[in-house]
């Protein structure tokens, strides 16, 4: 279970994405205000998409609304963290543990790639209409491009591994591994709503509160995954928060 840690320092909440700042409050407006003065362009000009985009302006307004009323009435701690309940299963000793997608993951990701390789050959042989000529061809290059893609997909799940030390974590996939040691990090986040249908997202900050990587809860084991990242980066003094769906963060 996890103990009391103490407050980040103010120089480690300078560099903590949860703060806002002027240039965030700039690029979040900008846009609402960009398609309100669209919207309301195009109604003047008689076109009904004007409305659209004036409704769809009204929606975003009022998330904000609801997201700045939540946050005024949550406590001066922030929202609560759900992973103060994710007990730590794995013992924190300096070992290193891994991380991948669940088996049922990867075997729908092979009967995919499968159905993809399969797919164009039995549509050709058994359709009414049979291309010819570069049709044929193009029906060619689109099958492989689409076998490639899946194939590629494929392979990146099945490479798909977070391990997690004393040292830091390292993200094994497709690509040449990500290494992050938690000494260069600036701050370590859960986040909900986190995108990609995800519940819950693991979000790692360098210095200067940029996201470096990100794992989303479709790991098998993330709990343990969180709660381990948790232990190695309160060791580190790497300061931790929560963030909701609303935006609002722990303190």
């Amino acid at each position: 279970m996890d103990e009391p840690h103490p407050q980040s320092s103010a120089r480690e909440d300078a560099v903590h994405p949860g703060n806002t700042s002027a240039k965030r409050w700039i690029f979040a407006v900008l846009p609402l205000l960009s398609l309100c003065s669209l919207g309301a362009w195009r109604s003047l000009q008689g076109d009904d998409a004007g409305f659209l985009l004036l409704g769809l302006a009204a929606v975003a307004i009022g998330l904000g609304a609801v997201a700045f009323v939540h946050r005024r009435r949550l406590p001066r701690a922030g929202p609560p963290d759900p992973s103060v309940s994710w007990p730590l299963t794995m013992p924190a000793d300096g070992a290193v543990y891994g991380f991948v997608y669940p088996r049922g993951v990867i075997w729908v990701a092979r009967g995919v790639f499968g159905m993809s390789v399969l797919a164009m050959p039995m549509i050709y042989a058994t359709g009414n209409y049979r291309p010819v000529g570069a049709d044929f061809w193009w029906m060619v290059v689109f099958a492989a491009v689409s076998s490639v893609g899946f194939l590629l997909w494929t392979l990146a799940c099945e490479r798909y591994r977070v391990e997690v030390g004393a040292e830091g974590l390292i993200h094994y996939r497709l690509r040449r591994p990500l290494r992050h040691p938690f000494e260069a990090m600036g701050s370590v986040a859960l986040l909900q709503g986190g995108g990609r249908g995800s519940m819950y997202v693991l979000a790692l900050y360098d210095k200067r509160g940029r996201c470096i990587d990100t794992f989303a809860d479709t790991l098998e084991g993330f709990t343990d995954l969180v709660a381990l990242t948790k232990e190695y980066a309160f060791a580190a003094g790497v300061p931790y928060r929560y963030r909701d769906k609303w935006g609002a963060w722990t303190r």
